[in-house]
């Protein structure tokens, strides 16, 4: 399969998700720009994260941001950890903004210096860029979790 069907794929199922989720809660506009106000950048844009957490992301965390279904259960072929889910069902939320940013922007090499697993990051994108991604992931949160979060990271 080509990079492009992939892509195209991967976008298409992104935006079924994204009018699933409208559609199961039809308040999904404000909450999502509670998320935009409260988010550390200028330029924020959810449908751009959309298209970068394809292009940059899903990959490793599958387009619905479902992980790895062993992510949790087993190590890769290279001894690595799997991709974690970042809907909201695995740990993603339990970060802070600023930890999920820069985990985001420069994987663990940053802060493990001998790291030598697969999230390295996307240092090549904006700060705003990573950003309008972390904004995206959050919109997919249950309300549930999305409040948890909201309460205990307080802008």
């Amino acid at each position: 399969m080509t990079k492009n069907i992939f892509y195209g794929i991967i976008i298409f199922i992104s935006l079924v998700l994204l009018v699933w989720f409208q559609l199961k809660d039809p308040n999904m506009g404000s909450k999502m720009s509670n998320l935009i106000s409260s988010a550390n950048a200028k330029n924020i844009d959810i449908f751009k994260g959309m298209e970068l957490y394809t292009k940059n992301c899903a990959s490793c965390h599958m387009g619905n941001l479902a992980g790895h279904e062993e992510w949790n259960k087993s190590l890769d072929e290279d001894g690595h950890r799997r991709a974690p889910p970042l809907n909201g069902t695995g740990h993603t939320w339990h970060h802070s903004p600023e930890y999920l940013f820069q985990v985001t922007k420069y994987g663990f090499k940053k802060t493990i210096p001998d790291y030598e697993g697969k999230m390295l990051g996307n240092d090549t994108l904006s700060d705003d860029d990573v950003w309008s991604i972390l904004e995206f992931i959050k919109s997919t949160w249950p309300e549930e979790i999305l409040k948890k979060y909201n309460s205990h990271f307080k802008n």
